[in-house]
């Protein structure tokens, strides 16, 4: 896929909900080839079916750290280990909510028995990040916001030179903060876990409905709405509500190539 300098492509690796499906990964992208945003259960495997070098990953950002999000990091750890050589000369920056992703790391580093296989080692750069952090991710502009989950949860902004942008809702309640994060982007990727039910003060689980995130996307008046992290059996339903409060909703397909323009 061809892009300009300003756009942004977002890569989708999968949008499934949290319960493993046949041949369906769940939530995780690819913000410009580079910066993962979560690792589902497939995340290596479908890196490559898109084309994707797995040692062109620069960056990997979590939402949170729940077993769906997460899973596909020692993948990835594993495949700079053992390509030796040949991987990059660089740390493997890894960013996600503080007091979680460290741990997280270490957990991957240990399954992978990097003290019984040293030759697997490699740089790896953890940081903590929290609500209202602003920071530069190989070249993007990123800000965050705190997710209203069942867990510490962080909603991403990337935005490129040009203004180019895209927001990442992770798994959230409906979220006020969020709404201000996403003012004005060009796309919103809002999970939508209870499908076409609206649940707007999901206190206990921290999800939403396809309705609650389109209300998100009318009120931040993004360009865009990306119905992702919903069950296959109910996406066609939960994009229709969606699409009944927000006309420009649309629910993307697994490996999926998307663009996203600057807002002149």
């Amino acid at each position: 896929m061809n892009v300009t300098p300003r756009e942004l492509s977002i890569t989708v690796l999968g949008t499934d909900s949290c319960t493993p499906a046949k041949g369906a990964n769940t939530a995780s992208f690819v913000v410009d080839r580079r910066v993962a945003v979560d690792t589902g259960w497939y995340f290596t495997d479908r890196l490559l079916a898109c084309g994707i070098n797995p040692l062109d990953i620069e960056a990997v950002v979590f939402t949170h750290c729940h077993h769906d999000h997460i899973m596909g990091l020692p993948q990835l750890i594993f495949y700079y280990g053992i390509t030796g050589a040949k991987r990059p000369q660089r740390p493997l920056r890894i960013y996600g909510p503080a007091g979680e992703i460290a741990r997280v790391v270490g957990d991957a580093q240990r399954f992978l028995q990097f003290d019984r296989y040293p030759e697997l080692r490699f740089a790896i750069e953890v940081t903590d990040l929290r609500g209202g952090a602003e920071l530069a991710i190989c070249g993007l502009r990123v800000r965050t916001c705190s997710a209203r989950h069942s867990v510490p949860g962080l909603c991403y902004r990337f935005e490129n030179a040009a203004g180019a942008s895209v927001v990442f809702s992770g798994d959230t309640a409906f979220n006020p903060d969020l709404i201000e994060l996403a003012r004005g982007a060009g796309l919103l990727v809002h999970e939508a876990s209870y499908g076409a039910q609206s649940v707007r003060h999901d206190e206990r689980w921290g999800h939403c409905g396809a309705p609650d995130a389109a209300e998100v996307a009318r009120l931040a008046a993004v360009a865009r709405l990306a119905i992702v992290h919903c069950a296959d059996e109910r996406r066609e339903e939960a994009l229709a509500t969606a699409k009944a409060t927000f006309a420009a909703s649309f629910a993307p397909g697994q490996l999926e190539w998307i663009k996203v323009p600057c807002n002149d």
